[in-house]
């Protein structure tokens, strides 16, 4: 073989080896990427059975520990940091019917199924956004009497990966309604819950409005179409 023809042979070998590298390089990277939507899938379910019997320590677990941490639920306020995370979810603050307990009384209910899941993992792999359904069913305390409630609303998350582990970071729930069950939600769009012991210092609620208000919740992501 003479030479330029082996040379030819090399560059060509080397050419294809750089194509299989580059190709190995983007399926490790689509890999990640897919590991990284089942964790936040999974992050997200876990939140919502934590948060059937509003347990305190599973769910305040799942967040992550920085100080730009924030909670905030329908235009009661923003929690802040991990205090305000811890604050938010300690369960006889949020709920005072059950005033000073700890842990959900046996005909507590808070049964919120994420639906419709839509996650959007940032470029560096190091954050990432989600919008949920969560469909609602719950016997709570509404007017000094246990009520059986069925509702609908939406998440908008942000997760961060932190040491190698996805955790929430940013958490904005709004109701879309949450009704009595046997008045429904054209009759009874929304039932207040009871106020809050504890409420975020100074920090003013976004403007959330319920059915049948017409609002639309913003979409984090573009149309997967128009790309608009």
């Amino acid at each position: 073989m003479k030479s330029a023809d082996l040379e030819t042979k090399v560059k060509k070998l080397e050419a294809q080896q750089k194509k299989s590298r580059k190709i190995i390089k983007e399926l490790e990277a689509r890999i990640i990427r897919a590991e990284d939507i089942e964790a936040i899938k999974k992050l997200q379910r876990a939140y919502g059975f934590y948060l059937e019997h509003w347990q305190e320590d599973e769910l305040i677990a799942l967040f992550s520990t920085r100080e730009d941490v924030t909670v905030e639920i329908n235009d009661s306020g923003e929690f802040r940091g991990p205090g305000g995370v811890r604050q938010c979810y300690v369960f006889g603050d949020h709920y005072t019917a059950y005033s000073g307990q700890k842990t959900a009384p046996p005909e507590y209910l808070h049964l919120m199924v994420p639906l419709s899941g839509i996650v959007d993992v940032a470029s560096d792999g190091k954050t990432a956004q989600g919008r949920w359904y969560g469909s609602f069913h719950g016997a709570l305390p509404r007017g000094g009497k246990l009520r059986a409630l069925i509702g609908y609303g939406i998440w908008e998350m942000d997760y961060i990966k932190e040491e190698g582990v996805w955790k929430i970071w940013k958490l904005l729930f709004c109701d879309i309604f949450s009704s009595p069950i046997e008045e429904g939600w054209v009759k009874t769009p929304f039932i207040n819950n009871p106020p809050a012991k504890v409420r975020p210092p100074a920090v003013r609620g976004k403007d959330i409005k319920p059915y049948p208000s017409g609002y639309i919740f913003p979409y984090h992501f573009k149309n997967p179409v128009s790309g608009k």
